[in-house]
């Protein structure tokens, strides 16, 4: 069904403020089948997030795979020096990313991401030129700049193509590709090892040479393939695009980005902020430090080099499953802190038993089925995220308390990246169980405020029925930061 030729002349606004208030009605006079369309975009926006998320993985990752191609000899960078050289990435993401939000106010997230996915395509080729630890550092720093604008351009297409209630199930989707993309560089850095050893190119620059073009080319492919914003997008027929957007303006997706002075003042000083800062820093922490020094922990236990970068990939997936299964139950039952209790206490399970067993060629295949314990700290990072959401309500306040939060785990990582020295990896495993039994400590307290917390509004809407925790306006999320509301108001209740 067609809309008359008047009807397409009205504005956006008109179209969502009168008559079409009900967007099942806009379906039906414009013809739309909605389940229909949601599956195109799906298919137009989420494989250029993928694509992207595969591979600032791989690329952010490669530097652990290429310490045992000889990049330490190569640059000089012998024992702590190659952890500060890592640990640059970290610095510039930092910087980076207040700038890349503010960038994205004024430029397209379409030619934003595919932008910056050529310039870390490049910087990437670059750093199979650097001879020093002063190069090596500049690429990773430049490399951190570059990536730092993933993640909000991501979170930003995710906005403007569906409405709130939808983010979650499609931000999952394509931050999964991140572990992903763990596996897959391993397998690729196996490959090129293994093969380009005859070259008087070194493996590791060819392992930075091939990562840097593929990265480039998919920022290439993606000025073509990636969809304009929907008023422009070329692939929707002009109803398609009158319906996507009276839809997210129905859901208030973009007419609740007003900036509220009172909640980011409140962000700032809420507890909340500051627990989930200091559990995001150390659960991210453990997390790079692991993952980025994974193969050369692997050829500690007695394998080959080769053979390590082959044996790293099993724990990208792994982190992947874990990170499917514990999302799962963690909605399934309602609950954060206890799955995130746990993930953390099977981690130190295995970190205490790692050190405890001595490191022998007979022990090496028992050592390495335990290291997949502690693959449950980086199945689990979503968590506090999900817990974040859950606790702080309000639109600035989310805002401005995520970006503290996600900048306490930019700066986990770079402690992350030093946590580990060349043959010291049992002292790494005792820092890691000391980081996660104190984020375990954080966790359990922060439960125990919000359940006090909990209680006390209980005894408050005994005393007053209005702030009883049925009334809808409250138990809807979504009507909360619509009506201004933030976590503060009495009638909330936080998950736990």
């Amino acid at each position: 069904m067609m809309i008359d030729q008047k009807s397409k002349t009205q504005s956006i606004e008109d179209l969502a403020t009168s008559r079409h208030a009900d967007i099942d009605t806009l379906a039906a006079e414009l013809g739309i089948d909605e389940k229909k369309l949601m599956r195109k975009i799906d298919w137009h926006v989420l494989p250029v997030l993928c694509g992207f998320y595969l591979l600032q993985s791989i690329d952010k990752g490669n530097i652990g795979l290429a310490k045992l191609g000889g990049i330490q000899n190569d640059t000089h960078t012998s024992g702590s020096l190659f952890n500060w050289a890592v640990s640059m990435f970290y610095l510039g993401y930092v910087v980076a990313e207040i700038p890349c939000n503010l960038a994205l106010q004024r430029i397209n997230p379409r030619w934003w991401i595919s932008s910056i996915g050529l310039c870390w395509g490049v910087v990437v080729c670059l750093m199979s030129l650097t001879n020093s630890f002063a190069t090596l550092s500049i690429a990773r720093c430049f490399l951190g700049v570059f990536e730092a604008g993933v993640l909000p351009a991501s979170v930003l297409i995710t906005a403007l193509w569906y409405k709130r209630s939808e983010h979650a199930l499609r931000t999952a989707i394509w931050f999964s590709f991140s572990s992903l993309g763990s596996a897959v560089g391993g397998l690729i850095s196996y490959g090129i090892q293994s093969h380009l050893v005859y070259s008087s190119i070194r493996p590791w620059q060819w392992l930075m040479i091939i990562e840097g073009v593929f990265t480039i080319a998919w920022a290439l492919v993606s000025y073509v393939i990636c969809p304009n914003v929907p008023e422009k997008a070329g692939f929707l027929t002009e109803n398609e695009r009158t319906f996507i957007l009276n839809r997210q303006r129905l859901d208030k997706t973009q007419t609740s980005l007003t900036f509220d002075r009172r909640q980011a003042i409140e962000a700032i000083l809420d507890y909340k902020t500051w627990f989930l800062f200091c559990i995001y820093f150390i659960w991210q922490a453990v997390n790079i430090a692991f993952s980025t020094f994974n193969p050369s922990i692997i050829a500690g236990l007695g394998y080959s080099n080769l053979n390590a970068q082959l044996l790293s990939a099993p724990f990208a997936l792994f982190n992947l499953l874990i990170q499917l299964v514990v999302s799962w139950s963690s909605d399934r039952f309602n609950d954060r802190s206890y799955h995130l209790i746990a993930c953390g206490l099977l981690s130190i399970v295995g970190y205490a038993c790692i050190v405890a067993i001595p490191t022998t060629p007979q022990n090496s295949g028992l050592l390495y089925g335990l290291l997949f314990f502690t693959s449950f700290n980086s199945g689990s990072l979503t968590l506090i995220l999900g817990w974040m959401t859950n606790t702080i309500i309000g639109h600035t306040k989310r805002v401005v308390a995520s970006s503290i939060i996600i900048i306490g785990s930019s700066l986990g990582g770079f402690v992350g990246s030093l946590i580990y020295q060349d043959g010291q990896y049992s002292r790494g495993h005792i820092i890691n169980l000391t980081l996660i039994s104190v984020a375990l400590i954080l966790a359990a307290v922060l439960r125990s405020l919000l359940m006090w917390e909990n209680r006390r509004r209980d005894k408050l809407a005994n005393e007053d029925p209005s702030l009883a925790r049925s009334e809808n306006l409250v138990e809807d999320v979504d009507i909360i930061v619509k009506e201004n509301f933030t976590d503060k108001d009495p009638r909330v209740r936080y998950n736990l």
